[in-house]
């Protein structure tokens, strides 16, 4: 029996996950850059075109105090993805 057509179709969602993953991971190094604040990639996640970041209050009033600059690196580095808040 041949399986190739279900890989064929599996594969595409291996892609969404890894693009998914690898915008987390610009995003976390973006963030870091800008705000000199190490996060994990499991502390950002993304719906639709907004950021959310999970972590203390301090963290998230440092980020939100950078928004304009991270937003306009982010747009450089990831291009496909128009980010346009940060929460």
């Amino acid at each position: 029996m041949d399986y190739t057509h279900i890989e064929n179709f599996l594969d595409k969602f291996k892609k969404l996950l890894l693009q998914g993953e690898a915008s987390h991971e610009v995003i976390a190094l973006t963030i870091a850059k800008h705000t000199q604040v190490e996060i994990t990639t499991s502390m950002v996640k993304t719906k639709g075109s907004v950021i959310h970041i999970q972590g203390s209050p301090m963290l998230r009033n440092e980020v939100l105090m950078h928004t304009q600059a991270i937003l306009a690196d982010l747009a450089l580095s990831v291009p496909q993805r128009h980010f346009t808040q940060i929460r």
